[in-house]
C-alpha cells in the first residue's frame, strides 16, 4: 500500500474515530439530558426536600421505609410538614407525576373542602377503589354521585335509624358482651384479642343494616355458641399477663369478601400503576372468587328486597333503595330499573366502609378507656347517674334509654379518639387555582394532614393575605388552647362549662363538636354518608360496654397504640383484661 493510501485510511480512521466519540457524547447529553427532564419538577413557592429533586424516584424511598415499618403513611406526611416548617409543602411519590401537596391547616382544608368546588374527589383514590364498582364514594361529585346518594337518602333518616339499625346494633351489642363475658370467664384474669370480635361485631351491625333478617348467617352468633360450649380445661392457660387465644369459627364466603375488598382497594391505592394492577387481579382466580360471590349474594338479596317491596314490606336497606327507585322512576316517567349494579354495589361498599371504619373505632376506644381508667371511671358514672333508673333497678339499660340519653362526656369521648385517629382527606384540584397564594395545576393531588399542626401540635402561623377569599370570609370560631398537649386524650377539650358546675352531667356541660379541628369524617358535600350510625353503634357498644365490665390494665406488650392505615386508622392489637361489675 502506498504511503498516501495509508494517509487517507489513517484519516478515514481517525474521523470515524470522531464521530464515534461524537455520537457517544451526544448520547450521553440526551440522556443526560433527558434525566434532567424526568427529575422531580418542584411547583414554585412551595417546600419541598431539596434531596428529593436528585432522584428519579423523589421522596418515594424514604416514604416506603417508613412506611413498611409504621404501616402509617399518615404519620410521614405530619414528620414532612414538620420538618420543612410549612403549613402547605410538596413531595415527590410517584415517579413522572405532579408532586403530591400536604396541607397542614384546619382553616384552609375546611374551605376547600366546603366551598371551594374547583376541588373534587381524587382520581388515584378512584382508581383504587375500582373494585367497587359503581359505588357513590368512586365518583366525583357530578350526576352518578348524586343519584347513588339520592338512593340511599332514606338510611340515615331518624326513622329508619331509631326502628330499624338501633336495635340491630342493641341485639349486636348483647351478643358480643356476652361474647366477652364467656372469654373474661375462660381467660381467669388473663387478656384476650377483641379485634375480631368488634370486626365481627361491626360487620353483623351492616349486615342487619342492609339486608335485616333476609340475611341468617352472622360472625359473631357462631363464635358465641362455640366458647359457651367450652370449659376450662379446653383453654391453654399461661401467666397472667399472657394473653389468652380463643379458637375462631370460618366465616362464610361473602362475610369473607367484605374483609378482603378493602384491602385490595388499599393495596391498589398504594400501587404504583393502580389501574393495571386492578387489571391485572382482575384476571386471578382468586380475585374472581371474591366478586363473583359478591355478586351472588348480592342478587340474592336485592331479589329477596325486590319480592319485599312489591308487597309493600318495606325495612331493609335494600328495600329502601328499592323503593326509591321507584319512586324516582314514576317521577321521572320511565321504568324502574331494578337489575341495575348499582344497588348491589352501592350497598355492598356500604356493608365495607361501616364495618372497615366503625370497627376501628371501637378497638380505640376499648385501648384508651383501659389505659386511662380515671377517664374510664368518670364515663360510668356519668352512665349511672344519668340513667339512674336502670342502675337503680340493677339492669342494663334499654335501647329507648340509651338512644334518648344525653351524655355530653362519652359524646367527648368519642369525639377525642375520632380526633387522634383522623386519616388523610385527599382532594384533586380540577383547574389551575392556588392554596395559600401558591399555584395548584389542574390534576394535583391535595392531602389534608390532620395528624400534624394545627391538629396534634401548634398550628403554624399564616399570614391572612395568603388565604382565599372564602376562607377569609367564612366565620372563624376561636380554636381552643394550642399551649396544651394536643397529643394527650384528653376529651373535656370538646366540653363547655355551664351553670357554674363542675361536673360531667348534662346539667354542668354540653359537647361542642365544633370545639376544635375535625376532619375524620371530612366536610361538606363529601362528608362521610354513614357518620350518624357510626355514632349510634359506638354510643351503644362502649356504653354497654363500660356499664357491665370494668377494663382492667392490659401488659405493656399487649398495649401498643401502633395503627394501620388505609380506609381507617385501626390498632394492630386490642386486647382486654375484664372484670364483671
Amino acid at each position: 500500500m502506498s504511503i498516501s493510501h495509508r494517509i487517507i485510511s489513517s484519516l478515514d480512521e481517525a474521523s470515524t474515530t470522531r464521530e464515534s466519540i461524537a455520537a457517544f457524547l451526544a448520547v450521553i447529553l440526551v440522556l443526560y439530558s433527558l434525566y434532567q427532564w424526568l427529575l422531580p419538577k418542584p411547583a414554585p413557592g412551595i417546600a419541598y426536600n431539596p434531596k428529593a429533586t436528585k432522584s428519579l424516584f423523589g421522596d418515594a424511598p424514604s416514604m416506603i421505609k417508613e412506611v413498611s415499618v409504621t404501616g402509617e403513611f399518615r404519620v410521614w406526611c405530619a414528620r414532612q410538614v414538620k420538618q420543612m416548617n410549612s403549613p402547605i409543602c410538596q413531595v415527590f411519590i410517584r415517579p413522572f407525576s405532579k408532586p403530591w401537596i400536604l396541607l397542614a391547616d384546619f382553616r384552609e382544608s375546611k374551605d376547600i373542602l366546603m366551598r371551594r368546588r374547583e376541588f373534587d374527589k381524587s382520581s388515584f383514590l378512584a382508581q383504587g377503589m375500582a373494585c367497587m364498582g359503581s359505588f357513590h364514594g368512586i365518583y366525583t361529585t357530578g350526576d352518578k354521585f348524586r343519584s347513588n346518594r339520592q338512593l340511599i337518602q332514606d338510611l340515615m333518616t331518624t326513622s329508619f335509624l331509631n326502628n330499624h339499625v338501633g336495635p340491630a346494633i342493641y341485639d349486636k351489642a348483647l351478643e358480643v358482651m356476652k361474647l366477652f363475658e364467656l372469654k373474661m370467664e375462660l381467660a381467669n384474669g388473663r387478656p384476650f384479642s377483641v379485634k375480631k370480635d368488634f370486626e365481627y361485631a361491626s360487620l353483623d351491625v351492616m349486615l342487619e343494616f342492609a339486608f335485616g333478617k333476609n340475611w341468617v348467617h352472622t360472625a359473631t352468633g357462631p363464635q358465641v355458641e362455640l366458647l359457651s360450649k367450652m370449659s376450662a380445661s379446653d383453654v391453654k392457660l399461661g401467666t397472667l399477663d399472657q394473653p389468652v387465644n380463643f379458637p375462631m369459627v370460618p366465616i362464610v364466603d361473602f362475610l369473607k369478601s367484605v374483609y378482603e375488598a378493602p384491602e385490595i382497594v388499599e393495596k391498589t391505592i398504594n400501587a404504583i400503576m393502580p389501574q393495571l394492577q386492578t387489571w391485572w387481579w382482575s384476571k386471578q382466580s382468586w380475585y374472581k372468587e371474591i366478586f363473583d360471590e359478591k355478586e351472588r349474594i348480592m342478587k340474592e338479596q336485592v331479589a329477596i328486597g325486590l319480592r319485599n317491596y312489591r308487597s309493600g314490606n318495606v325495612k331493609t336497606g335494600i328495600e329502601h333503595m328499592l323503593e326509591r327507585e321507584g319512586t324516582r322512576a314514576e317521577k321521572e316517567r320511565r321504568e324502574p330499573d331494578f337489575d341495575s349494579e348499582v344497588f348491589r354495589d352501592e350497598m355492598f361498599g356500604d356493608i365495607v366502609g361501616g364495618h372497615h371504619t366503625t370497627s376501628g373505632a371501637m378497638m380505640w376506644l376499648a385501648k384508651y378507656l383501659t389505659d386511662l381508667p380515671q377517664i374510664q371511671t368518670k364515663l360510668r358514672s356519668v352512665l349511672y347517674e344519668t340513667l339512674s333508673i336502670a342502675k337503680e333497678e340493677n339492669r342494663l339499660f334499654t335501647l329507648e334509654e340509651i338512644r334518648r340519653a344525653n351524655l355530653p362526656y362519652l359524646d367527648a369521648v368519642i369525639e377525642e379518639m375520632l380526633r387522634i385517629n383522623a386519616v388523610t382527606v385527599t382532594r384533586e384540584a380540577l383547574c389551575d387555582t392556588a392554596i395559600l397564594n401558591c399555584p395548584i395545576k389542574k390534576g394535583t393531588q391535595v392531602f389534608f394532614v390532620s395528624n400534624g399542626p394545627g391538629f396534634l401540635s401548634p398550628s403554624i402561623p399564616i399570614d391572612d393575605t395568603k388565604r382565599s377569599s372564602t376562607s377569609l370570609e367564612a366565620k372563624l370560631k376561636a380554636s381552643w388552647d394550642e399551649t396544651q398537649d394536643l397529643t394527650l386524650f384528653n376529651p373535656e377539650r370538646w366540653l363547655v362549662r355551664k351553670n357554674n358546675g363542675d361536673g360531667l352531667s348534662t346539667d354542668d356541660v354540653d359537647f361542642d363538636g365544633a370545639a376544635g379541628p375535625q376532619l375524620v369524617f371530612g366536610l361538606g358535600r363529601r362528608a362521610c354518608w354513614g357518620r350518624r350510625l357510626a355514632y349510634m353503634e359506638m354510643k351503644v357498644m362502649i356504653a354497654m360496654l363500660v356499664w357491665k365490665f370494668q377494663l382492667l390494665t392490659t401488659p405493656p406488650a399487649l398495649s401498643s397504640h401502633a395503627g394501620l392505615e388505609g380506609i381507617a386508622r385501626v390498632p394492630q392489637q386490642c386486647y382486654l383484661r375484664l372484670s364483671k361489675l
